[in-house]
């Protein structure tokens, strides 16, 4: 097959140490395969069946966004609650959908730990882009606000509210945002330390960064995201730790057929495009596949939604034939290479769907 000399050819260029890979067509799993090593330094290690990766960004889809769809489902908000209503303090008048489909004005990333361990009081002292609505900026501080949103109107812990409401209803088993310690060792590694996030941070922020005590050792078992790992395992942007079995399993929450947390009704607002005109498609959580920029390629139909993870990840649904492609890699370690790793995404498709005769 096609796609598996593809993903030798990436292995052996050092693009990624290795792969895990799964496709399902609803229910039924077409392929599952593990490709390559999980850890390369400080020694070899080979990829495991159902090796735990650092999902990254996925988290915010998967856990974050389906927490909010929770609460609005229960009436304790809804998508036009404003966050003064939530939080008088915060002196801006933005919405909560527009949090979720990125169009909130604030940055595209800020290292809220360089200046108040408490995250909240640094959003407050924060400057809008531009004007909440009026443009689509993917914005990791939306979904870190959104944390603060599911905490105060879910009267819980963002982390225990996800056990309780997603997690252990799926009974995902290896699905964590704080790893025990007997599963680190199963974990694929990222970064050696924050390199790549401390260079980001020197260039706007650089005598706070000069001042702070970052990571240096290999990240394995933590969260690669600082803003996550300083605010203790998540920030609502990332945090989460999963396997490409237990992901299937959460992506069938997605599908009206196969839902059994949210409504049939609920489930339509993670494919309702809420930005059309804007060259980045958005619905709650995710992005729509006919984005001018987006990781599923034109082998995935254009009314999928996905979804990437800096670390190496991506999820795409496609509506009517409800295929999964679910790609877990830790292409971060043990550093962070600049490559359009899209392009890669979007061939493994093309092949994965060419050899699984899925087109």
């Amino acid at each position: 097959m096609k796609f598996k000399n593809y993903i030798r050819t990436q292995i052996d260029k050092k693009v990624f140490p290795g792969i895990s890979i799964l496709v399902a067509q609803g229910e039924k799993i077409c392929f599952k395969k593990h490709y390559g090593d999980k850890s390369i330094v400080p020694e070899k290690e080979n990829l495991q069946e159902d090796t735990i990766y650092d999902i990254a960004s996925l988290t915010k889809p998967l856990i974050t966004s389906f927490l909010t769809v929770y609460l609005i489902e229960r009436r304790e908000i809804n998508l036009n609650t404003g966050i003064k209503t939530i939080f008088p303090e915060i002196p801006f008048n933005i919405q909560i959908h527009q949090l979720l489909t990125h169009r909130s004005g604030l940055p595209a990333w800020f290292p809220f730990y360089l200046y108040n361990f408490d995250y909240r009081s640094v959003i407050k002292s924060m400057t809008l882009e531009s004007s909440p609505g009026q443009k689509v900026k993917y914005s990791c501080p939306g979904y870190i606000l959104l944390y603060f949103v599911i905490e105060k109107i879910g009267c819980g812990s963002f982390i225990e509210l996800a056990k309780e409401i997603i997690i252990d209803k799926k009974k995902l088993k290896n699905t964590f945002f704080k790893l025990p310690e007997k599963q680190k060792p199963n974990t694929a590694p990222t970064e050696m330390g924050n390199r790549y996030e401390k260079k980001m941070a020197e260039a706007k922020h650089k005598t706070a960064s000069e001042k702070f005590d970052w990571r240096t050792r290999l990240i394995r078992g933590d969260t690669h995201d600082a803003n996550s790992y300083y605010l203790g395992g998540t920030a609502g942007n990332s945090g989460l730790f999963s396997t490409v079995s237990d992901i299937f399993n959460l992506s069938l929450e997605f599908f009206p057929q196969t839902a059994t947390i949210l409504r049939p009704e609920s489930i339509q607002l993670f494919w309702k495009n809420f930005t059309p005109g804007k060259e980045s498609h958005r619905t709650l959580g995710f992005k729509l596949n006919t984005s001018f920029f987006s990781s599923g390629g034109r082998a995935i139909s254009p009314s999928a939604i996905g979804h990437n993870g800096f670390t190496g990840t991506s999820l795409w649904l496609e509506p009517d034939s409800r295929n999964q492609f679910i790609l877990l890699s830790n292409r971060i370690h043990p550093v962070v290479q600049n490559l359009n790793f899209n392009r890669i995404r979007r061939r493994l498709h093309l092949l994965l769907k060419r050899d699984l005769n899925l087109i």
